[in-house]
């Protein structure tokens, strides 16, 4: 962005701010920091001034690596500043004119961490770049940013018919302190409950500055009325015991936890608990959702019953971030084979999805015995079955096999192509073959 040996031909624009800071970290340079994140991003140089006849000089500084340690603490503290957009490479010490100086590299947020604020409401900290200078936004103009973040995180975007007291304060407890053993570092385990929400989306701003929870933040935390109210139909079933239902994804979540952690080894578990948190991150949850966990001493089974998304991302990430951060997601995409792997490496049947649109069903079966070493195919169960039963109709054979009527239908044509069964005179029964 910069040449340092040819500091003097620069002078501050659109992406470049000078800051004497002789005197310690200066309060401007924040609004520097948001106007860059909100605009196109930018450098800042500390110990480096601007000269009347518009060129940059360095100046002694003090202590630069005081300043670079100062910037990281408050850039830390969403407190004070929404979000931290840099890494630790992006804050250095250099020299320039036989002067170290501290060069901080912002760069521009994306349309999902806008607006960037400082202090606790975006209405009245957030700053962008015009020419040399930083001006504070018009409301209108944070409202613009505000648009743009809910269309990138649909289930970021504040339900303004529920309030905070909507939120179960036992349901965020249990996930901080999930959080806390997650992440024992971070600084979001000091800061005050609301701060936190904030930070994990779990609430956010309205239009007019009101706080409420977000899509994400009620599913996750929410009083079973007021999911009811804005989530008509939602159901979360816990069949690991007896059929319990659960008011919201984190107490559905940790209830199933705790029984698969009793009845598995700790990385079958966890891979278990990645399905579950799969099939919540990609429910749509405006149309009945109904999520259920169960098992036999054969398997276990995630159902997610509600319209198939078909995206690859999860139709609701900030809901997945929020299981990310308390490492029950794998945050990369690659859950999926990591499970597989694992039950490679336990000798069990791969995993099976199946989707039925029709249904509006997604299965994902887990085999969990080691009795199963070879999965029947599903031909194979079919001709078991009707060996059992003599004659069987296609509507008997979609019940006990848990199969959709496209599955079944598809499987009885090719056992009939194959000649392996036929149907019974009246073409209601199929049986095997003579």
């Amino acid at each position: 962005m910069i040449e340092l040996a040819q500091l003097a031909r620069y002078q501050e624009n659109n992406r470049l701010e000078a800051k004497r800071a002789q005197g310690g970290m200066p309060h401007s340079l924040w609004e520097t920091y948001s106007a860059f994140a909100n605009t196109v991003g930018g450098a800042l140089l500390l110990g480096v001034i601007e000269t009347p006849d518009k060129h940059f000089q360095a100046v002694p500084l003090p202590d630069p690596q005081t300043l670079c340690d100062q910037f990281w603490q408050i850039a830390a503290n969403p407190e004070l500043v929404s979000v931290n957009l840099l890494q630790r490479d992006q804050v250095q010490i250099v020299t320039a004119q036989n002067h170290p100086i501290v060069l901080i590299e912002v760069p521009r947020a994306l349309a999902c961490q806008k607006p960037v604020f400082l202090g606790s409401s975006p209405f009245s900290g957030t700053y962008r770049r015009g020419g040399e200078g930083d001006y504070r936004c018009q409301i209108s103009e944070v409202q613009i940013m505000m648009q743009n973040r809910f269309r990138e995180l649909p289930d970021g975007a504040p339900v303004i018919s529920a309030t905070l007291d909507d939120l179960k304060p036992a349901s965020i407890h249990a996930y901080r302190q999930s959080f806390l053993r997650a992440n024992p570092g971070s600084v979001w385990n000091a800061i005050a409950e609301l701060s936190f929400l904030l930070q994990i989306n779990a609430v956010y701003f309205a239009m007019d500055g009101s706080l409420h929870p977000t899509s994400a933040g009620l599913l996750m935390f929410g009083r079973e009325e007021a999911l009811a109210r804005v989530f008509p139909g939602l159901e979360l079933s816990n069949h690991l015991e007896t059929g319990r239902r659960e008011e919201n994804a984190c107490d559905f979540y940790f209830s199933a936890r705790r029984q698969l952690q009793s009845q598995h080894p700790q990385e079958v578990a966890w891979a278990i608990n990645e399905a579950l948190v799969n099939a919540l991150a990609h429910a749509d949850y405006q149309d009945h959702p109904q999520i259920e966990i169960r098992a036999n001493p054969q398997e276990v089974q995630v159902v997610n019953r509600g319209q198939l998304n078909r995206r690859a991302l999860p139709a609701n990430p900030v809901l997945y971030q929020m299981f990310h951060l308390i490492k029950a997601a794998d945050g990369r995409g690659t859950g999926l084979l990591r499970i597989e792997a694992i039950w490679k490496q336990k000798g069990w049947c791969a995993p099976e999805l199946t989707a039925e649109p029709q249904r509006r069903e997604v299965l994902f079966r887990l085999p969990v015995s080691r009795k199963i070493q070879k999965r029947q195919t599903l031909q194979q169960r079919v001709l078991d079955l009707i060996t059992t039963k003599i004659e069987i109709s296609a509507d008997q054979l979609e019940t006990q096999l848990r199969l959709t009527k496209g599955q079944t239908e598809t499987l009885l044509q090719q056992l009939l192509e194959q000649d392996l069964i036929e149907l019974d005179p009246a073409g209601q029964r199929y049986r095997l073959k003579a």
